[in-house]
């Protein structure tokens, strides 16, 4: 019975061996196999009699025992030994573990080997690992936090986006990374949305570590657990402050383009009120309709024509009619005007709508020149004709045949050259210095003074008979002062040249510094303004035109005290037509309430350059 019993007890233990579902062997204390149960059979794919009793290393082909398995650590070490290992018969890892059974003498007596399949582990630390991995390398930063808001993980971008290490946030509280204000108005705000709509994305701001504002594109929603429970946050950030900046200027870029928008509308609208005018004045004169139509067309093409010449003013716009009526033709004419209000720009104009503009107009200023060499200057000279003239030389005249030439101060000629020239007008005639060959030469003169040479003429100093033949037609070109309608324009292509000349982006013009720029009275006319403007645009440091920065021009605008007469009359003349809502005539009108022939009140507002404002 005692024996029954035992075998009966090693046959149920032998079934109870079999029934484990994962492979598990048996060895004795030299390598050879006792037995595997039913599921090690089946993953070593042998039948018993292959191997029982037999060393393992010599079943499996190896000839020793291998070094790094579970079983040799186990009998190297009499201890349990586990290793995770690699079939790549059946694509598949498994976490092996020997335990030895040591006897009273030390010996080993059986070794249990068994084998639990891992790759679902494996697996799985592969993707953790992969996610790991894209976490890491995601250019948006990433963060995982506890419902405590206690950050579990960051990944690199998101610490590099604030300014930190990872280790210097995780474990840290979220919020303990913003400011007090910031977490009030804008942080909190936004995780009281994720926890009331479960996700939420939108702009934010945060913080970096050396306190720097910036803002961020966020997006924030609750992890749920496997009951549905919210167990923490997940949240991603993106750096947008790039973009903004971007977008900043991308507004200030439009905000320029609606202000030349509206330049040019307000420029046409102009346009528009001047035709309107026209029209009117067509309709109420019909016997001057083909006068008022040729001035219209000389109008548009003096506009396409003179384009060096900017302003629209009244004054100016008198100027070039006259310069359309000279400049086809080949009259002697004289450009009158204060210094710097651009004859030689009249004179250019003249030259290149007439018909010898194919070649280049000739220049001499007569005040740049010693006495002692404007003859040569003007007539030429033979070798050896003076000290120095070690060839001959072409003067002006001679070059300028075929052409135009532009004697700029004429009233600084001096009285012996004053016979000489007026030859050359009479008689296109001249000589060389050094020689008696008489020349001839077919040019056109125009001529330009700043002096008054009727008055040189009175006091001896001017050839009368000269000025008679310089006064063919004559063009007063006005001062500055005088057409002040023309100085927004003037500062917008003064910046524009100058922006380009200095490399600057001047763009924005404050109303305050128009309106002190109209109030001057520019004593150096235009040539002044364009010294102001380019000084302006030196000292500016943004792209905001400042004249106040110049002392010069805050001085003298200052000394400024009173008003010229021409401006009290134009501020007189503007109360009476706002008080009789801009009516002229008629016993309600203007003129009877300044007491002047309608005729004469509508003469002396287009003098003063008086619009009625549009509605």
């Amino acid at each position: 019975m005692s024996n029954c019993g035992v075998m009966v007890r090693r046959a149920d233990c032998e079934a109870l061996f079999d029934q484990i579902l994962e492979p598990v062997g048996i060895m004795d204390g030299h390598f050879r196999i006792i037995r595997y149960n039913a599921s090690g059979y089946g993953f070593i794919a042998k039948k018993p009699e292959e191997v029982i009793g037999k060393r393992c290393h010599d079943v499996f082909g190896l000839g020793t025992p291998c070094s790094c398995c579970a079983l040799h650590e186990a009998y190297r070490t009499r201890q349990i030994s586990t290793v995770e290992k690699y079939f790549s018969e059946i694509d598949s890892w498994f976490l092996v573990t020997a335990y030895p059974i040591v006897d009273g003498n030390g010996r080993i007596t059986r070794v249990f080997q068994h084998y639990r399949d891992i790759t679902e582990d494996k697996q799985r630390e592969l993707r953790l690992l992969i996610l790991e991995r894209a976490l890491n390398h995601s250019i948006d930063g990433i963060a995982v936090a506890n419902m405590e808001g206690e950050n579990q993980f960051v990944n690199p971008a998101w610490a590099q986006i604030h300014g930190y290490r990872v280790e210097e946030m995780v474990g840290k509280n979220l919020y303990s990374f913003h400011p007090e204000k910031q977490l009030r108005e804008n942080v909190i705000p936004f995780f009281n949305t994720v926890l009331e709509k479960g996700c939420h994305r939108g702009e934010s701001e945060h913080t970096k570590k050396d306190g720097t504002l910036f803002a961020t594109y966020m997006m924030a929603s609750i992890i749920k657990g496997r009951a549905g429970e919210s167990i923490g946050f997940v949240g991603t950030i993106r750096d947008i402050s790039e973009l903004k900046q971007a977008q900043r200027e991308l507004e200030k870029y439009r905000d320029h383009l609606e202000e030349l928008v509206e330049a040019r509308t307000h420029e046409l609208q102009a346009k528009n009120e001047a035709l309107s005018i026209a029209l009117s004045q067509i309709r109420k004169l019909k016997e001057q309709l083909e006068k008022d139509n040729i001035q219209l067309r000389e109008q548009i093409n003096h506009e396409q024509n003179f384009e060096e010449i900017i302003g629209r003013s009244d004054p100016l716009k008198y100027v070039l009619y006259k310069i359309g009526d000279v400049a086809p033709t080949d009259a002697t004419t004289l450009i009158l005007g204060q210094s710097g209000t651009g004859k030689e720009l009249v004179a250019r104009a003249i030259h290149k709508n007439s018909a010898r503009s194919s070649r280049p107009m000739v220049k001499v200023d007569c005040s740049a020149l010693p006495a002692e060499l404007i003859e040569s200057e003007l007539f030429g000279h033979e070798k050896g004709a003076f000290s120095g003239a070690h060839q001959s030389r072409k003067g002006r005249f001679e070059i300028a045949n075929g052409s135009t030439i532009f004697l700029d101060e004429i009233g600084e000629l001096e009285p012996g050259l004053q016979s000489k020239f007026l030859r050359v007008l009479e008689y296109g005639e001249f000589e060389r210095l050094g020689s008696s060959k008489t020349l001839r030469t077919d040019v056109r003169i125009i001529a330009a003074t700043n002096r008054n040479l009727q008055e040189e003429v009175a006091k001896g100093r001017f050839r009368e008979d000269l000025w008679f033949r310089l006064n063919v037609f004559t063009l007063t070109v006005p001062p500055l002062k005088d057409r002040r309608d023309d100085i927004p324009l003037l500062v917008e292509s003064f910046v524009a040249k100058f922006n380009r000349k200095h490399g600057k982006t001047i763009t924005k013009i404050p109303k305050k510094t128009m309106n002190a720029l109209m109030a001057y009275h520019w004593p150096g006319n235009i040539r002044e303004l364009s010294n102001l403007i380019e000084a302006a645009i030196i000292v500016s440091r943004d792209d905001v035109l400042r004249t106040a920065d110049l002392p010069d021009f805050r001085r003298d605008n200052a000394d400024k005290q009173f008003p010229t007469m021409a401006e009290m009359e134009n501020r007189h003349i503007v109360r009476a037509l706002e008080a009789c809502g801009w009516q002229i005539e008629g016993n309600k009108g203007a003129a009877r309430r300044l007491d002047l022939n309608p005729g004469t009140l509508r003469g002396r507002m287009r003098k003063l350059g008086i619009k009625r404002p549009q509605r």
